[in-house]
């Protein structure tokens, strides 16, 4: 059956200005073979569905204007791998999730302004390692905690102005070592 401004082969109907082929159904400026939907401004292959601008691959879903690969879903500005989701301005690997202006890797959750490895979460203004938490300007190791402006190793806790060893607590404006103030 020929459409408005198309034509059609055996058993598919056309839209207004496409064709299709068998079993067909062709949209306004886009074709389809058979078995196939294409969207409004796009096109789609077999099982597929797509947004408005753009286009996708078999299982995939788009976003508003971006695209995904097998199993993802995109946001407005961003794009996401196989299980990941990405933010607004980044972006995500597997299994992850960004924020505005960071991002993260595998089983790791960024902050704003910083990032973190697996099972770290950062501070606004500095970053840490596996199983850390940093303190406003400094930063930590395994175990450790810090202080405003310092930093301290494993199981020690730093001061203001200064840092720590093992198993000590430093001062204001000192430092101390092993097993002393």
């Amino acid at each position: 059956m020929k459409g408005c401004d198309g034509y059609c082969t055996v058993g598919g109907i056309s839209g207004r200005d496409s064709y299709c082929t068998v079993g067909g159904k062709s949209d306004r400026d886009g074709y389809c073979a058979v078995g196939r939907l294409p969207g409004r401004d796009g096109y789609c292959t077999v099982g597929d569905m797509s947004g408005s601008d753009d286009y996708c691959t078999v299982g995939d879903m788009l976003g508003s204007d971006d695209y995904c690969t097998v199993g993802g879903m995109s946001p407005r500005d961003g794009y996401c791998t196989v299980g990941g989701m990405s933010g607004r301005d980044g972006y995500c690997r597997v299994g992850v999730m960004s924020v505005r202006d960071g991002y993260c890797t595998v089983g790791a959750m960024s902050d704003r302004d910083g990032y973190c490895t697996v099972g770290g979460m950062s501070d606004r203004n500095g970053y840490c390692t596996v199983g850390d938490m940093s303190g406003r300007d400094g930063y930590c190791k395994v175990g450790g905690m810090s202080g405003c402006d310092g930093y301290c190793a494993v199981g020690g806790m730093s001061g203001r102005d200064g840092y720590c060893k093992v198993g000590v607590m430093s001062v204001c404006d000192g430092n101390c070592t092993v097993v002393g103030m």
